[in-house]
């Protein structure tokens, strides 16, 4: 068994794309029971349990569309950080935030000094 450490932005990937597969699996059920509805509609036209139920199941597909949508919008988000910390490893760059004007030899914030 090897143990492999894995980055914070691995695993924020990781768990946003197990939330993106629940939330599309919620959203494609959802999908499912109304084509199923529409298709007694068909048979039943009049049956108002079946209209009342269209209804609510409309508004079930829009709630799960956008939390997809959302869960789908993280994962890519964490994908992008996750790329990026992989391109300073292999760069070189730390991991913090570089400022520029140490890589230049100007003056940083830390180390001006401000006349009075």
């Amino acid at each position: 068994m090897s143990c492999v450490a894995t980055s914070p932005q691995q695993d924020t990937a990781k768990t946003l794309y197990e939330e993106y597969k629940s939330a599309l699996k919620y959203y494609s059920e959802s999908e499912q029971n109304y084509i199923i509805l529409l298709s007694n509609l068909e048979r039943y036209p009049k049956d108002d349990y079946l209209l009342i139920r269209k209804q609510i199941l409309r508004k079930d597909i829009e709630q799960n569309r956008l939390l997809m949508l959302q869960a789908r919008s993280e994962f890519e988000k964490a994908l992008k950080e996750w790329d990026i910390a992989v391109q300073k490893m292999e760069t070189g760059l730390p991991n913090d935030t570089i400022d520029l004007r140490q890589i230049f030899g100007l003056p940083t914030p830390k180390n001006m000094q401000f006349e009075d």
